[in-house]
């Protein structure tokens, strides 16, 4: 678990900039009614196991760790009506969790 005080920071970081969701995990079992995201609609992916990054742009949500926890394929995140399903995670260092996520 997380430093207490970077976790605060980190909460207060979605505060100021993040938008609210509701996370949905695959198998149904947990809901997030209101859980904080920031959502980026232009990042530069890299494939799996590659080195090196190619010019391909998607979506990733980032949410709080303590929030949504290690998100698994298939999960949901809903904001404001527009539903994006997760592909896989880009990046969790137990404070933040970045999925990559296809909009549907």
């Amino acid at each position: 678990m997380s430093d207490p005080l970077i976790q605060k920071a980190a909460r207060d970081i979605m505060f100021k900039r993040g938008v609210s969701a509701v996370y949905e995990s695959v198998d149904g079992c947990t809901t997030i009614p209101d859980c904080l995201v920031r959502v980026d609609h232009e990042t530069l992916l890299r494939p799996d196991g590659a080195d090196y990054e190619i010019p391909t742009f998607g979506i990733t949500i980032q949410a709080l760790f303590e929030d949504v926890g290690i998100p698994m394929r298939g999960d949901e995140f809903d904001i404001d009506g527009s539903v994006y399903r997760v592909e896989r995670i880009d990046s969790n260092d137990r404070v933040f969790v970045k999925v990559v996520v296809n909009e549907h």
